[in-house]
């Protein structure tokens, strides 16, 4: 028996291309999430067929090694300084929180406050 819930709307079938979508919002949305879905799919399989195909080629292997040792050596001092300054602000980050940890233990060593 079939449930009368699950009724298929046969306007649904027989519209035109052309005429608006706005009758069936629920079904553009669906349709849409799939072609969403299938589209994602097929990017995500060619990249990884195309990505698995260079990586096995060693000369692209050299040829990414060789550019990134290439930007590496024209941007070094940039690297040097960006690299200096995270060390130093990872440093003063650990400095204030060992300062912000002396506090609390400082503050819950005082003594019970009376909280009613």
């Amino acid at each position: 028996m079939r449930n009368p819930s699950h009724k298929i709307d046969r306007n649904l079938m027989t519209r035109s291309p052309t005429e608006p979508v706005g009758e069936s919002p629920r079904i553009d949305r669906v349709a849409k999430g799939i072609a969403t879905g299938v589209a994602a799919s097929l990017i995500v399989q060619t990249g990884k067929s195309a990505a698995g195909t260079l990586v096995k080629n060693p000369l692209f292997v050299f040829g990414v090694g060789m550019l990134a040792g290439y930007y590496a050596s024209k941007y070094r001092k940039e690297i040097l300084s960006v690299s200096r300054q995270a060390a130093r602000q990872g440093s003063d980050f650990v400095a204030r929180q060992k300062e912000h940890l002396k506090e609390f233990v400082a503050e819950c060593q005082e003594g019970p406050e009376d909280t009613h």
